[in-house]
């Protein structure tokens, strides 16, 4: 069997074990190593998350991978990894738009109809299964994780402040999946200096201060395993060829 079949097999293999909660995530290698899964590109947002959901301290990057959002922007705009053959550079934070897919709604709510608050995009609201909010679609939906409120305002009690019980029940595949406070790409309109963040441990999507300091989770635009278009293997023949009829005329 060969590498590629390899890796075809074990993220079958994953989505079996992880059950139909995450079916929407299929394995990527990105370091040439056949034997684990550096990314996983969700299937429904058509986005790929890096497996490592606090890679900027595991990297060594941050000590603790809590940073500014102008830093933790910059961060993910910087990241380059590679298997040796393709070099996977296009990462950002995740983006914030409007639950309701037409313009955002700033009021706080519990049963998910705005876009600040509780339960967005969770099943049984109003907009169950929107994708305008990419981490608050994997974490109830992709994850099927509760908030801390049912959408009709009953607490869950699944997080209370101060301890360790959080409702982040289930983390899926990923590693490292804190929780805490992770910063989006995606500022807040009626004020410049703040920015979204949903809270992992209670399952709530907010703003705030673009100076505090909360984790940062990197995704890429569409699936980083997708073959070159046509086109572009077009310009790569057309780039060797040039550089092979340079190295003939230096030979002549």
């Amino acid at each position: 069997m060969n590498t590629q079949n390899t890796l075809m097999a074990s993220s079958l293999f994953v989505c079996l074990l992880t059950g139909t909660a995450h079916a929407a995530l299929q394995g990527r290698d990105l370091n040439g190593s056949a034997g684990s899964f550096e990314a996983y590109y969700d299937t429904v947002l058509d986005i790929t998350w890096l497996a490592d959901a606090n890679y900027a301290k595991t990297t060594g990057y941050d000590a603790d991978g809590k940073m500014d959002w102008v830093v933790a922007n910059a961060w993910a705009a910087s990241l380059s990894l590679t298997d040796g053959v393709r070099v996977y550079d296009n990462w950002r934070l995740p983006t914030v738009e409007p639950v309701n897919g037409m313009g955002f709604n700033y009021g706080f709510a519990l049963n998910g109809s705005t876009d600040k608050g509780y339960n967005v995009s969770e099943q049984g609201t109003a907009y169950a299964g929107s994708t305008g909010s990419e981490m608050a679609h994997l974490f109830y939906n992709t994850l099927n994780n509760p908030g801390n409120y049912t959408p009709e305002g009953r607490s869950r009690g699944c997080y209370t402040n101060g301890t360790s019980d959080t409702c982040l029940d289930n983390v899926g595949p990923f590693s490292n999946l804190q929780s805490e406070a992770y910063w989006s790409a995606t500022g807040f309109a009626p004020n410049g200096g703040q920015a979204w963040s949903f809270f992992m441990f209670d399952g709530r999507q907010i703003d705030g201060s673009v100076a505090f300091y909360r984790r940062a989770w990197a995704v890429s635009p569409g699936d980083v395993a997708a073959v070159p278009e046509a086109q572009t293997y077009a310009l790569m023949l057309a780039g060797l060829g040039l550089i092979g009829w340079r190295v003939r005329q230096r030979v002549i």
